[in-house]
């Protein structure tokens, strides 16, 4: 694997408006001065439906696109990727590329959830949790085509369509979608102990990009060697496939606290209290030069980019030791 420099990315935390600890204006101004400190290059925004509610990602990223000239817009990842009406979504998503002037990655996943709340998604969105993977794959292969082409007939299992034509279609052609899967479950950290390779070589074969979380280097590598070779074979170009690794930061002198205060903002954002043991496991924490040791770790292991949530209710103070303390130490370590 190449040992190019690692780019940035700021997850801003859209549950911050529900939960009480920013505004949507502190967001908006978060993402401008990321733009500003020349060391972000992605705005990520997250997404849900009914679970763990927050702005709306769409909504929230057009109106950042109206602030900002040149970082990229997209959610990490989509959670109602499978739940929104199908032409709805690609005719709204469009629309903020163009606003946007190209500037979007969409980033398609089942969403997340567990217990009633899951199940309430399921029975009011209409879309059987037993559904939502087979029909993400089928959404792709359809956004790609309603984003390209003009009357556009599609019969799948989920969709079916006659002579439809999105426009205006995204500036950006092709428009990339990418598709976040995770190889270890959100809650415990644990897995199945093998390589999920069909889901990566399904990446690797209609998906532009690859998004993830909560691996070590040595496992995203061996995961995006899988991709890259599904690529090849289906006549793509391994170069031009992207990635990013969501990993949560914290900073502060003291590694317990830093751990301590996202154990309790993690507890806030998903409903579930993680261990401290695998908050670990996918939190940078403690000092500067700590946490950059940290994201530094992932150089050379096929990793391109990081979308950093900060996980504190002070977005607006860790966001200073981020660019101020943190990234100019990452690609120097």
């Amino acid at each position: 694997m190449s040992d190019a420099a690692l780019t940035f990315g700021l997850m801003l935390s859209n549950r911050g408006p529900v939960l009480g600890y920013s505004t949507p204006a502190e967001l908006i101004e978060l993402a401008v001065a990321a733009e500003r400190s020349g060391l972000v290059d992605t705005v990520w925004s997250g997404d849900a439906f009914l679970t763990n509610p927050r702005l709306d990602a769409i909504t929230l990223l057009t109106a950042v696109a109206a602030r900002t000239e040149r970082v990229r817009l997209g959610p990490a990842c989509m959670g109602s990727f499978t739940q929104r009406a199908a032409l709805d979504l690609a005719y709204q998503w469009a629309s903020l590329d163009q606003i946007s002037g190209g500037r979007t990655v969409m980033v398609a996943c089942v969403g997340g959830g567990s217990g009633e709340a899951w199940e309430r998604e399921d029975r009011n969105t209409g879309v059987a949790s037993a559904d939502r993977r087979d029909l993400m794959w089928e959404r792709i292969a359809l956004l790609h085509r309603l984003w390209a082409e003009d009357e556009v007939t599609f019969q799948g299992r989920f969709h079916d369509y006659e002579q439809v034509t999105i426009t205006p279609k995204p500036l950006r052609q092709p428009s990339p979608i990418w598709a976040a899967t995770n190889i270890t479950r959100l809650a415990s950290g644990g897995s199945s102990g093998r390589m999920p390779v069909k889901t990566l070589a399904k990446v690797g074969e209609i998906c532009d990009g690859w998004m993830t979380h909560s691996v070590n280097p040595a496992t995203f590598a061996e995961a995006w060697g899988h991709i890259r070779a599904s690529a090849t074979v289906n006549g793509k170009d391994p170069e031009a496939m992207d990635n990013a690794l969501v990993v949560n930061i914290c900073v502060r002198d003291d590694p317990a606290e830093a751990l301590a205060e996202t154990v309790d903002f993690l507890a806030d954002y998903y409903g579930i209290r993680f261990s401290p043991e695998r908050t670990r496991d996918w939190t940078a924490h403690g000092s500067a030069k700590a946490c950059a040791a940290t994201l530094r770790a992932y150089a050379g292991s096929g990793v391109k980019h990081m979308a950093l949530r900060m996980t504190s209710r002070d977005q607006t103070g860790q966001f200073q030791r981020l660019v101020n303390d943190v990234l100019p130490l990452v690609n120097q370590i």
